[in-house]
């Protein structure tokens, strides 16, 4: 077998090409036995002489940019020599929280945030896609996601059938991502959730046919899209602060509140 350099765990034995790559061969010393070896390939990644000798002299590789997960997903990182064994560590950003299934470090990948141990034989199978409907999630948006708390309400999902739609996205007791329509709760019937249509912020209850609640507040308003914080407003305290540039018919704009009157109808005032 040739020899390719000193092992650089043992400083003893001599790293040998062998048939599954390259190990030390001062594996048969009982007393000091040395059971260092790097494998032909990483993760679809051949690795050559040149690689090796890199790998031993600096105890690290520069970055692979072609590194394929068992699950097809591509990924960027170097080897590095770390507690007596070749590990793979990430370049990509990390985030601040922790992953919720096992505490280690959440990497923001291409496509994904996803812990450091997915791709160490899915020790941790935390994965989390950064699409979801149509919607790419933000840093910021994975930060409160990993702390338990939920994205903020927007209105730019895309359904299945093309069709926009509002909701918010959760982490499930699984940790997958899942959406949450509910916006606020209803102020008519008090037990229905509101949500957006492409026209509309209505109550979930309206198709019900024990309650049937008619309660909506349309998305525009005189000329003036109303923000999901302005419905929340509305929905818990029954009215809003002045917005501004609402329009009338004659074109000239004015500032006004939503409120909801005693027939839980909106207006403006």
């Amino acid at each position: 077998m040739e020899k390719i350099a000193k092992c650089p765990v043992c400083n003893t034995g001599d790293l040998l090409e062998a048939t599954n790559g390259y190990a030390c061969n001062h594996f048969k010393n009982i007393d000091d036995k040395c059971g260092f070896r790097i494998y032909e390939s990483y993760y679809g990644k051949t690795i050559t002489k040149e690689i090796v000798l890199q790998l031993v002299e600096k105890k690290e590789t520069a970055v692979f940019e072609d590194l394929i997960s068992k699950e097809g997903k591509k990924f960027s990182a170097k080897l590095v020599i770390e507690d007596k064994f070749v590990k793979t560590l990430f370049e990509q950003k990390k985030l601040e929280s922790a992953c919720p299934k096992c505490t280690k470090s959440v990497f923001v990948t291409g496509k994904a945030f996803a812990c450091e141990d997915f791709f160490n034989d899915k020790a941790c199978s935390f994965y989390m896609n950064k699409t979801v409907a149509g919607v790419t999630l933000s840093d910021e948006d994975a930060e409160l996601l990993l702390n338990g708390q939920t994205t903020a309400y927007r209105t730019d999902f895309i359904s299945q059938n093309n069709n926009e739609f509002g909701a918010k996205v959760v982490l499930d007791d699984e940790f997958n991502t899942k959406l949450d329509f509910e916006i606020t709760k209803c102020p008519k019937c008090k037990t229905g959730s509101i949500s957006a249509n492409a026209k509309a912020f209505g109550c979930s209850n309206f198709k019900d046919p024990a309650i049937k609640c008619d309660f909506v507040v349309w998305r525009n308003m005189c000329g003036k899209n109303i923000s999901i914080k302005d419905l929340s407003d509305l929905c818990e305290n029954g009215n809003t602060a002045v917005i501004k540039s609402f329009k009338r018919k004659t074109g000239e704009s004015y500032s006004g509140k939503l409120i909801i009157n005693d027939e839980h109808k909106v207006m403006i005032i």
